[in-house]
């Protein structure tokens, strides 16, 4: 008998979160489409592991494979099913409760398996033989010679937010000026994941830290969210392509805003009030996103909350990384 999650009437077969990353993993990271018949041979594996436990661990071989605990699927069942009612219920569409649940999971787990697969992408195996969602999982860390000592300790929660980054990037797409609603879902969703990776973390009472703060990585999320309806225009370097003033104003107001206060509804709603604590103020965390959209180095010193305090540490880092990594950059 199959392993589920939920409770009567609302069962989630393993199986069926599988097979649905899977579709997930081939139609919208790799392009199934796109690829020959001899490259699909070449997609990433993943494989679902029988444990309890909250874990993914991901290695390149002849492919990438990626190994994700049962742990993590039912963990962050449970995290959506008991916190649905307390977040963006006003605007939810009107579908089961328990529906919902499955569609955050499946959103959250969507971009989870996205990140851990990023790591090949962006080229991070040059540097570490495996990456997972558990702290000091990035192991066997070589080649970092190149970055100054006082950076190295760095370099794994560096990769983390790339990652992150390639993650959000895919699974939110390019700017449009319809599916708001849908943006916000998957910003929760992705927001989150975020929160759980932490919390389930914050279970190992161990030291050192591979992974950055959830603030941090939210920091990070709302920046690429507030700067989705520039990318166009940044891209082909035409200003024609920006939106209308009107419109912009109208996806902060209606989009990027309220995420942040999403995001400061489920920390709390799920008991890590510490979280919230680096988020920060509305208006304190959106002056730092307009400090960093500057990217004056200089200016970092004015950042008041955590989240971006971290994000700025690690911003020598991520420049150093860029002789290493090449192509695959990303910031």
């Amino acid at each position: 008998m199959l392993p589920t999650i939920g409770g009567a009437g609302s069962l989630v077969s393993l199986c069926d979160a599988t097979e649905h990353t899977n579709a997930c993993i081939k139609n919208t990271f790799f392009e199934q489409d796109a690829i020959s018949e001899a490259d699909r041979g070449s997609l990433p594996q993943v494989e679902l592991i029988d444990d309890p436990r909250f874990w993914a661990s991901v290695k390149h071989q002849k492919t990438c494979e990626l190994q994700l605990s049962t742990g993590v699927i039912t963990l962050a069942f449970s995290f959506w099913r008991d916190h649905m009612h307390e977040v963006f219920t006003e605007t939810l569409l009107p579908t089961e409760p328990d529906n919902r649940a499955e569609q955050r999971l499946h959103q959250s787990l969507t971009w989870l398996i996205l990140h851990e697969l990023s790591h090949s992408e962006l080229g991070h195996f040059r540097l570490a033989d495996e990456f997972g969602v558990a702290q000091r999982s990035c192991k066997n860390s070589h080649a970092l010679d190149a970055i100054g000592y006082d950076l190295r300790h760095l370099a794994p929660v560096c990769l983390e937010m790339q990652a992150d980054h390639e993650a959000t990037d895919t699974l939110l797409g390019a700017y449009s000026a319809e599916g708001w609603h849908e943006v916000r879902e998957k910003v929760l969703a992705i927001s989150g994941m975020m929160m759980l990776i932490e919390l389930e973390d914050a279970k190992n009472n161990a030291e050192g830290r591979t992974h950055p703060k959830a603030a941090t990585r939210i920091f990070q999320l709302l920046g690429h969210l507030a700067e989705m309806p520039l990318v166009r225009a940044q891209v082909h370097q035409d200003t024609s392509l920006i939106p209308v003033e009107k419109e912009l104003q109208a996806f902060a107001h209606g989009v990027t805003i309220p995420c942040f206060f999403d995001a400061i509804q489920l920390s709390k709603a799920a008991g890590a009030v510490s979280i919230a604590d680096d988020l920060g103020s509305p208006e304190d965390f959106f002056k730092d996103l307009e400090i960093a959209k500057l990217g004056d180095p200089s200016r970092y010193g004015e950042l008041k909350t955590q989240g971006a305090q971290e994000w700025a540490k690690l911003w020598p880092c991520n420049e150093a990384l860029k002789p290493i990594l090449g192509s695959h950059f990303t910031n």
